[in-house]
């Protein structure tokens, strides 16, 4: 009689086991995975279709004639993307490297000076470098009872002056000196004196220059991340600059009637 009470009790398990289905929690399992599969899927699809919808917008730019944002000048423009500097009076203000380096040595024996001195020495400290100075050394140690003597001495001072004008000479710096140079030179020229740092017209040439250069550099060197961050921040910075110099310029325009 157990057996068979075993035997009935087993088999109304089973079909009670075969009505009830597959189990519910692996079913829920399952809907969960297809249902993130499905999002990580729309997702992707919605950063395909934006990295689409950029491409043809920038490609429509282009044709367009869009601001090359680092330059300035039209893309399209068939000068070239450097058609609003070429002429300028940043352009003229700037010297370049290979202008300084590769140009042919002026003749220092025959007392001909450099086209460009190196950083702190103004016209005024030349004159007395190069003309004042050897010429009272000289004067000091004439010796009418030795004219041979004096005039030696006359020689030597020639010599220093040629070894100092060929030390000084601006052919000498690298480019971070030349670049010091430049900063110095478009504070000058676009400043009231050589102090006036803080202007917003010369900080908007400071940072023009600055920003053809870390571009130049970064055409050169498309990885360099670094530099492509430094470039893309001094352009907002420069945005920011112009932005002011818009908004004052009238205000200044009114001062100075």
């Amino acid at each position: 009689m157990s057996l068979s009470f075993y035997s009935a009790t087993r088999a109304s398990l089973s079909q009670l086991v075969c009505a009830a289905g597959p189990s519910t929690s692996r079913a829920l399992h399952a809907s969960a995975v297809v249902s993130r599969e499905s999002a990580h899927k729309a997702q992707a699809r919605r950063k395909r279709k934006k990295v689409y919808a950029g491409r043809e917008k920038q490609a429509i730019a282009d044709t367009e004639g869009a601001v090359h944002l680092a330059l300035g000048s039209r893309k399209n423009d068939p000068s070239g993307p450097s058609a609003l500097y070429s002429g300028s009076r940043l352009e003229k203000t700037v010297i370049k490297a290979d202008d300084v380096w590769y140009t042919p040595p002026p003749n220092y024996a025959a007392g001909e000076e450099p086209k460009h001195y190196v950083y702190g020495l103004n016209a005024a400290d030349r004159e007395l470098l190069f003309g004042a100075l050897p010429l009272a050394t000289s004067a000091l140690s004439f010796d009418p009872e030795r004219p041979h003597q004096s005039e030696a001495q006359a020689v030597e001072q020639g010599q220093q002056s040629e070894v100092m004008r060929r030390i000084l000479d601006l052919r000498n710096a690298d480019k971070g000196g030349i670049e010091v140079v430049n900063r110095a030179r478009i504070v000058n020229e676009f400043g009231k004196n050589d102090k006036d740092t803080g202007n917003t017209i010369v900080q908007a040439a400071l940072l023009t220059h600055q920003i053809r250069e870390m571009w130049r550099h970064v055409e050169d060197n498309p990885r360099d991340l670094h530099n492509r961050r430094r470039l893309r921040m001094a352009i907002h910075k420069r945005a920011r600059v112009f932005k002011y110099l818009k908004r004052s310029e009238p205000l200044n325009e009114s001062a100075s009637k």
